[in-house]
């Protein structure tokens, strides 16, 4: 499972007071993923994702990925956007972990892929990656062939 952090009840209902999206109604892990803790968030106002930023992830780094959400959505892609705060930030701390209320998107990922899905995937990342050109920020993509030796290593 990939719930890596805990979140007791009364720290999950302060943490939501934040933002104006209603009061708790329910939450759970999501066991799909790999690094980070996920919940699905249900409110008096919709359904929301909760994660928790764990190790792997440096903080410095959060800015860059809530900017390139809120980038790519602006340009019409249909991606999750980060909520913010009363307080207008997007990133806040729950738990001692860097943690974002982010928008929930339905649907479900399919469980045979087809060509047609093969295809409908590289039209929507051509999309995604025209959207994202004149994003502003930058970072090193710790993912690429630099970064290889290293993952290897701590395998």
């Amino acid at each position: 499972m990939a719930v890596y952090t805990e979140v007791p009840d009364n720290e999950l209902e302060e943490f939501v007071a934040r933002y104006d999206i209603g009061r708790v109604a329910s939450c759970k892990g999501i066991a799909e993923g790999v690094e980070n803790s996920n919940y699905l968030l249900h409110t008096e106002r919709g359904s929301f994702i909760l994660t928790l930023y764990e190790k792997r992830v440096k903080a410095g780094d959060l800015p860059f990925f809530i900017g390139l959400m809120e980038h790519l959505a602006g340009k019409g892609i249909a991606c999750p956007t980060p909520i913010h705060a009363h307080n207008g930030e997007a990133l806040g701390e729950l738990c001692g972990r860097p943690a974002a209320i982010i928008s929930f998107l339905d649907g479900m990922w399919p469980r045979r892929p087809t060509p047609r899905h093969c295809q409908l995937l590289g039209e929507a990342l051509a999309k995604f990656h025209l959207a994202g050109a004149d994003f502003p920020m930058k970072r090193a993509n710790d993912l690429s062939l630099a970064g290889w030796r290293r993952l290897f290593e701590a395998c």
